[in-house]
């Protein structure tokens, strides 16, 4: 049981770094968007992300789970990820979309394998299915959104943007 309650923590702070990693980014990109119906999408699913992110802090309260040490890196990170491609435009905004969401799709279903493997059921895993969805729909916008077809610059960018999505999620676990 003890292990259980330790990976239960370790799932809450995680999250809770991933969600407000993602305010920083969508938070980046919203002030520096010049596109309105751009704009527009993103205050909406900014909405949804502090919906996540309130979910998370109220748990690491609740549940007294220490919050990771990272968080002044991941605000930086985060907001210079929301910054950078909004300045480099709306294709790389849908990239950054897509990118992070993906690895998040795949770190959330990899969470809900685990609380359903250990026959954990209640809120918790009923809120990460939920926000699971909502990642989900966010990546399959953005791919629906991007306009162009993909460059090597984006392609790089997408690379690098899951290469660090998954670094902080490592990081963030601990």
């Amino acid at each position: 049981m003890k292990d259980i309650n330790k990976k239960i923590n370790e799932i809450i702070r995680v999250n809770h770094a991933g969600e407000f990693g993602a305010q920083k980014i969508y938070n980046g990109q919203i002030k520096n968007i010049k596109d309105k119906n751009l704009h527009k999408k993103l205050v909406k699913i900014a909405k949804e992300e502090a919906e996540h992110f309130d979910y998370f802090n109220n748990l690491i309260v609740k549940n007294r789970v220490r919050p990771t040490a990272m968080s002044p890196l991941w605000s930086f990170f985060g907001t210079a990820l929301g910054i950078i491609s909004s300045k480099l435009g709306e294709n790389y905004v849908h990239a950054c979309t897509e990118s992070v969401e993906e690895v998040i799709v795949k770190h959330y279903k990899d969470q809900l394998n685990f609380l359903k493997n250990k026959k954990i059921k209640g809120d918790l895993r009923q809120k990460i299915k939920k926000f699971c969805n909502d990642e989900d729909s966010h990546r399959k916008e953005a791919i629906k959104s991007s306009k162009l077809s993909e460059s090597y610059g984006l392609t790089i960018f997408k690379k690098i943007t899951k290469v660090g999505t998954k670094l902080a999620i490592k990081i963030s676990k601990k």
